[in-house]
């Protein structure tokens, strides 16, 4: 349960507070359970070659949007009716930020949906299975990544979204090594290059969608510890850390 931080005022009004906080924290859950079904089902799209389920993920983009504007006019509420300060403040401008990050992975999601139905449009042959490995090996770290972003926020446990600093690295590595087995087997065949193409555009778009939840881990600690590490926090906290010793 969330607390606001003024305890000097009426108790209803304090509850009417509690739950305003409480619901915008919750929309957040929400919005993160939905993005992760819509990247579950993207890529189940892209395992099945299934145009028509891919079709779905693009349309159920309204939803996520839908939710962006309750956020949206949850943080405008919350701002204009309790004015709120210090921790409560924090977590209010942290949400509708990470809000922001999600409706980007969202986009991303269904522009990758978008290329599965371009890889199986019925009226060209299937892609080669060993084309679509690099974006398997990919997807399983986005999702690795969602999952423990929604581990996060249900148990705000700062310490793994510390742990997930680094994970648009690890997909940048991925995404180096597949380009480079795209560019091997368009050299073997070059019949390939379109293919290869929307298979690269793919996974760039997997390793934007980790760049994304990188940047929602420094909100989730900056959320939960008060800790600023974007744009070289982390570092100066440490240097100040040893200095110090």
């Amino acid at each position: 349960m969330i607390t606001p931080t003024d305890t000097g005022g009426n108790p209803h009004t304090l509850h009417e507070y509690d739950n305003d906080l409480s619901h915008l924290y919750g929309l957040l859950l929400e919005v993160t359970d939905l993005l992760i079904y819509q990247f579950e089902q993207a890529m189940q799209a892209m395992d099945y070659g299934d145009a028509e389920l891919a079709q779905k993920v693009i349309s159920r983009q309204k939803k996520l949007k839908h939710y962006e504007s309750k956020i949206d006019d949850g943080v405008l509420s919350v701002i204009a009716r309790h004015c709120p300060v210090a921790n409560d403040l924090r977590l209010v401008l942290s949400v509708s930020k990470i809000s922001a990050e999600f409706s980007k992975i969202g986009d991303e999601i269904c522009e990758f949906a978008r290329l599965v139905t371009v890889l199986f449009d019925p009226n060209t042959s299937d892609p080669n299975e060993k084309l679509l490995a690099d974006i398997v090996k990919m997807g399983g770290l986005v999702k690795a990544i969602l999952d423990k972003l929604m581990v996060v926020f249900e148990n705000r446990d700062s310490k793994q979204a510390y742990a997930l600093l680094q994970c648009d690295q690890l997909c940048e590595n991925e995404l180096q090594e597949g380009i480079k087995h795209q560019l091997a087997y368009v050299l073997h065949d070059a019949r390939m290059i379109r293919r290869a193409l929307d298979i690269m555009q793919m996974m760039k778009i997997l390793e934007r969608c980790a760049e994304h939840c990188r940047v929602i881990a420094e909100h989730a600690v900056y959320m939960l510890d008060g800790v600023d590490i974007r744009h070289g926090g982390l570092l100066r906290q440490q240097t100040s850390g040893r200095n110090s010793v």
